[in-house]
């Protein structure tokens, strides 16, 4: 009984603190009101406050957790769906994903050399950018501090979807697939949330551009540490 109560004050609280965050980010929309940041934002406060151990709420939230595998899946369909013009401007989205995630990983790991941050924290910053299965994976293979990497990589996300939209903005691009791939780059699963809002073929892009920069930085990072 007990735990079911746990379950439910879990659950229960993380779907409030989402929809008054969606309600406040409608009344003033900025990056420092969207609903992801502000709902875990809110979340992290309170299980401070509160003294709620993290894996007494990661216990409590299993089942949403559970859900994302199938909400990944979902979206296959915008990719179905556009597969065609997807294909037909393979190029761009190709370099696009290249050139970001090899930019990202150069300046991050020479930015922490010269902040003189532990090896192992360096390693784990470069994969900032890959959706997080995969990214423990390589950090394994590069012996990074796994722990950390799940941390670095929702920030990572967090930090993209908040300002990637007025980054686009301020830089007026318009042409979806341009608008779509730095999220999936840099952003994977909770940029690709944020991306389908700006439009279903922004979302199609952004969730392959994800995809690939998972499958290409898995096979490029553990080959360039081969060598370092």
């Amino acid at each position: 009984m007990i735990n079911l109560i746990s379950i439910i004050s879990a659950i229960g609280i993380t779907v409030i603190y989402f929809i008054l965050s969606i309600k406040l980010h409608r009344v003033w929309s900025s990056p420092l009101t969207i609903p992801i940041f502000l709902s875990s934002t809110a979340l992290i406060f309170t299980l401070l406050v509160l003294d709620i151990p993290y894996e007494t709420y990661a216990e409590g939230t299993a089942l949403i957790t559970y859900l994302l595998g199938p909400a990944t899946v979902a979206l296959a369909y915008p990719l179905y769906q556009f597969r065609k013009l997807l294909l037909k401007h393979w190029q761009p989205i190709s370099s696009g994903i290249i050139a970001g995630s090899g930019v990202s990983m150069f300046i991050s790991y020479f930015l922490a050399h010269f902040l003189e941050i532990p090896e192992g924290f360096n390693r784990s910053f470069l994969v900032k950018t890959i959706t997080t299965p995969v990214a423990v994976d390589i950090g394994r293979l590069i012996e990074g501090q796994i722990e950390v990497i799940p941390a670095v990589v929702i920030i990572t996300g967090i930090m993209g979807a908040m300002f990637l939209p007025f980054l686009i903005k301020v830089l007026r691009i318009s042409h979806p697939i341009a608008k779509g791939l730095p999220f999936g780059v840099i952003s994977h699963g909770i940029g690709t949330a944020q991306a389908l809002k700006e439009g279903e073929l922004e979302g199609a892009v952004s969730g392959a551009a994800m995809a690939l920069t998972a499958a290409v930085m898995s096979f490029i990072i553990p080959i360039v540490f081969l060598f370092i």
